[in-house]
């Protein structure tokens, strides 16, 4: 009796796997199972889209003026459509009812704003910043500028007011535009607008306040994304589907002829 091992069978070639593929039978399923992934890739890709569009944050017109009474109201609260909107009004400044701001950050350098009390052509108190200065004394000798006998064309963007928190009261510095803290300066402010107007053009003696238009959160829509990922993974399953019945195929009939 012969020791010798058993001859291994040979292993199926890839042309043999082609051969089989090439079959009428299953070059039909090979269109079918490419038909169900396109349809699966555009479901994908449909997905992709709404997960970008979803995420696209409303455009707002903030840069384009528009009259302050179309967006806000006095007495009360501001809306979040109205945060940053570039704005005009007309109106008188109050004399005497100035307020400097000091500590204000203007494009990165520390400094004070001058902020003036303006009563609106329909009567209501709104808080405007004139400009900024290097200092307190620049921004206080600007009021001199200011004119008090007639009217003020004012334009600007309309932010909200600010917390009078961060005032260092000890030292009796204000450094917050605080609507609250102001009603208590004016003379005789009546109805007030809950938000400020920051000039676009400043007062001769002060520097623009640099504001920048508002940001707009944006984020994905991350089951849109996942959807997405959903498909394309399905548009692969049913290609691999098509080799995977086509090679066992091909090993079966391999195993029978060697057998």
């Amino acid at each position: 009796m012969s020791d010798a091992p058993a001859a291994r069978a040979p292993r199926p070639t890839i042309a043999q796997f082609f051969a089989v593929a090439r079959r009428p039978r299953w070059i039909g399923a090979l269109v079918l199972a490419l038909a169900v992934a396109s349809g699966f890739a555009a479901l994908g890709q449909w997905q992709l889209e709404r997960s970008v569009e979803n995420s696209s944050a409303p455009e707002v017109a903030t840069e384009t003026p528009v009259p302050l009474t179309s967006v806000a109201e006095p007495q009360t609260p501001m809306r979040d459509a109205a945060i940053g909107q570039k704005v005009t009004a007309r109106g008188t400044v109050v004399p005497g009812d100035f307020v400097v701001l000091t500590g204000r950050q203007n494009d990165g350098v520390a400094g004070a704003w001058l902020v003036a009390h303006v009563r609106t052509e329909e009567g209501a108190s709104l808080a405007v910043g004139l400009g900024w200065a290097p200092d307190a004394a620049a921004a206080a000798a600007a009021e001199s500028r200011v004119p008090t006998d007639g009217p003020l064309d004012i334009a600007g963007r309309y932010l909200p007011a600010e917390s009078p928190e961060v005032d260092d009261v000890e030292s009796g510095e204000q450094s917050a535009l605080s609507i609250g803290r102001l009603l208590n300066q004016w003379t005789d402010p009546g109805p007030v607008f809950a938000g400020y107007v920051v000039l676009s053009t400043p007062t001769p003696g002060l520097e623009a306040i640099v504001q920048p238009p508002p940001f707009r959160d944006v984020s994905l829509n991350w089951l849109n994304l996942f959807y997405a990922a959903e498909w394309v993974i399905f548009a692969g399953f049913a290609v691999y589907l098509w080799y995977r019945v086509v090679r066992d195929v091909w090993e079966h009939e391999h195993e029978e002829a060697t057998a």
